[in-house]
């Protein structure tokens, strides 16, 4: 069985690997359920998820009520103010069968002024505070994009957990944000060990993550394989070598710092882009080969392409401050030679 860890003054013994819950929203309910099965049976008792990944709450609810179990759950609201903070945390209680949620989070808190319009009068934390005295909510979450609002979340003193991004492409928040909250004895939640799918070493990224003592890593797992894949690697992580550390670093020159985590957050794209799958497809060809990009699917995908108006939405929504647009364009290129 899995490893526990302290999440810090929560108190929650959880599986130093939860489950990640935003890939099930692109899979059936059965296979969505098989997945959260074959993870609770291998160990793993602590899922975070969103109101805004889809159906993902609405599965895991139908999975758990099924199996009969209740492991930790966490989900997440994008609200700031206080009225619809309580309305998408009642919403998540339903959608997840509940009648308690164990860390409820603001959501990808990434500027000074949504960080202060959760914390003023009539705000999102106001309305947490309140439920956690209903008895609905154990402890309150604060998940960002941003090492600086993450090392402010911190200091403050007003949240349990906080979920930040921590992978070997990304290590700064290992550097000060994640001891500093360790001190604090607050629980720490790693999200994006594998930078979004875009780490072709699961095994090492995943290691690399667990290594950080007192860290719950979250990657999101939608398969009974991937689950698979993910506890054995857990069961025996181990910090990396020297020389597997060589290949972290070969990893990160590869991807440098401009690339697509594939959160999803630039969706839903008025054209009808798929663009994260997009901005992968260099990624993508490589890995299947000339031939089958010759496929009704990926013809699509290079005419939704096409159609992209530069309306710059998904550079708003991007929490990465990508330019999207720019990388879609590249996309396109990429599809006209493959297609030509």
């Amino acid at each position: 069985m899995l490893e526990t860890r302290r999440l810090g003054r929560t108190g929650i013994k959880a599986s130093l690997l939860g489950f990640g819950g935003i890939p099930i929203m692109r899979v059936g309910m059965e296979e969505a359920r098989d997945a959260i099965a074959e993870a609770l049976a291998s160990g793993v008792n602590f899922i975070d998820t969103a109101r805004g990944y889809g159906d993902s709450e609405e599965k895991i609810g139908r999975a758990l009520r099924f199996l009969g179990a209740r492991p930790y759950l966490a989900s997440k609201s994008p609200k700031r103010d206080g009225d619809g903070m309580r309305e998408d945390f009642e919403v998540s209680l339903a959608k997840l069968s509940v009648e308690s949620i164990d860390i409820y989070q603001v959501h990808c808190v990434n500027t000074d002024e949504q960080y202060a319009e959760i914390l003023g009068r009539g705000g999102a934390l106001e309305a947490l505070v309140n439920l956690k005295a209903e008895g609905k909510l154990r402890h309150i979450g604060f998940t960002t994009h941003s090492l600086a609002l993450a090392a402010r979340a911190v200091e403050s003193g007003l949240f349990d957990t906080i979920q930040v991004l921590y992978n070997f492409i990304e290590r700064e928040a290992g550097e000060h944000v994640i001891p500093r909250a360790l001190e604090k004895d607050i629980g720490v939640l790693a999200m994006k060990p594998f930078a979004g799918g875009c780490i072709e070493r699961c095994d090492l990224a995943l290691r690399f993550a667990l290594s950080m003592p007192g860290v719950i890593a979250i990657p999101g797992m939608a398969t009974v394989e991937e689950v698979r894949r993910n506890v054995e690697v857990a069961g025996r992580a181990e910090p990396l070598s020297a020389e597997e550390m060589k290949i972290a670093a070969a990893e990160s020159k590869r991807l440098g710092t401009v690339y697509c985590r594939r959160c999803d957050y630039c969706q839903p794209c008025p054209s009808g882009i798929p663009i994260a799958f997009a901005m992968h497809i260099a990624s993508i060809r490589k890995r299947m080969g000339e031939s089958m990009m010759q496929t009704d699917f990926i013809k699509g995908v290079h005419e939704k392409v096409g159609e992209c108006t530069e309306c710059g939405e998904c550079e708003e929504r991007c929490p990465f401050d990508l330019p999207v647009r720019d990388l879609i364009k590249q996309a396109g290129r990429i599809l006209d030679e493959v297609l030509q």
